[in-house]
C-alpha cells in the first residue's frame, strides 16, 4: 500500500529537485596524513591542496553579486531544424533566478557577459571571468529540454515539454563550488490565435517548462543561503 501511494505521487509530480541540503560539517583527517590514499590523484592535486580544499569555508559577504552562466541549453537532434531556442531559454531561465535578491546579502543578479569566454569553457576561466565582472558567485546552468506534439484535426493543436536544468555555484574566492542542484519541469501549451505552426506552441511550453525547473533550483539555493552563514 505504502509503495502504491508513493508511486501515485511521483506519477502526479510535475516536478521535482534534488540538491545539496547544506554546507559540509567538516573533514575528518585520514589516518596517515602523511601518505597519499590514492597515490595517481597527487599528480593533478597534492593531498595537502585536498586537505585545504575539504576545510575551507566558503562565507557569505554582507553584499555579493552572483552572475548567471548559461553554458548549454540541448533541445535534442530531432528539433535541430527549429529555431533557436537558446535566447528564449536564457530568458526563461534568468527571470527565476532573480528571485535571489530575496536574500538580503543578494544585491545584484546578471548574466556573466559571454564575451569574456571562449567557446571552450573551464572551471579557471569562469573564476577569471567573473573576477573581472567582480561577481562573488556565479551560478552555472545546464538545461535540457524534450517536446511533444499533439496535431489534432478537431480541436486545439497541443505540445508538452519536458525540462531538466542542472545547477552548479561556483565560489569566485575559493574556487569551489559550494552548492548543486537538479530540478525538472513539465509544461503543456494548446496551439494559440496568431501562432504559425505548431513549432511556435512548443517554444513557448519549452518556455514554461524551463521557468518552471529553474524555479525549482532557485528555491533551493535561497533555502541553502538560508543555512549558510555570513562572515
Amino acid at each position: 500500500m505504502k509503495c502504491s501511494t508513493l508511486l501515485a505521487v511521483l506519477v502526479l509530480s510535475g516536478c521535482g529537485r534534488v540538491g545539496t541540503y547544506g554546507p559540509p560539517p567538516g573533514a575528518v583527517n585520514p589516518v596517515d596524513g602523511g601518505r597519499a590514499l590514492i597515490p595517481a590523484d597527487t599528480e593533478i592535486l597534492s593531498d595537502q591542496d585536498i586537505a585545504r580544499i575539504l576545510t575551507a569555508r566558503v562565507d557569505v559577504p554582507d553584499k555579493m553579486r552572483i552572475a548567471v552562466l548559461h553554458l548549454s541549453h540541448d533541445r535534442g537532434s530531432e528539433r535541430s531544424w527549429q529555431p533557436s531556442f537558446s535566447g528564449i531559454a536564457s530568458r526563461s531561465a534568468l527571470d527565476p533566478v532573480l528571485r535571489l535578491v530575496d536574500d538580503k546579502r543578494v544585491f545584484d543578479v546578471s548574466f556573466l557577459p559571454s564575451f569574456l569566454l571562449p567557446d571552450q569553457k573551464s572551471v579557471p576561466l569562469i573564476r577569471e571571468a567573473a573576477a573581472r565582472y567582480q561577481a562573488d558567485w556565479v551560478l552555472i546552468v545546464k538545461t535540457t529540454t524534450r517536446d511533444f506534439w499533439k496535431d489534432r484535426a478537431l480541436g486545439k493543436d497541443e505540445a508538452r515539454a519536458f525540462c531538466e536544468a542542472e545547477c552548479a555555484v561556483l565560489d569566485v574566492r575559493t574556487g569551489t563550488i559550494p552548492y548543486t542542484s537538479l530540478a525538472t519541469g513539465e509544461a503543456t501549451a494548446f496551439r494559440a490565435e496568431g501562432e504559425y505552426s505548431l513549432a511556435e506552441t512548443s517554444l513557448r511550453a519549452e518556455s514554461m517548462a524551463v521557468e518552471q525547473a529553474m524555479a525549482e533550483n532557485v528555491a533551493g539555493l535561497l533555502a541553502f543561503l538560508g543555512r549558510l552563514g555570513g562572515p
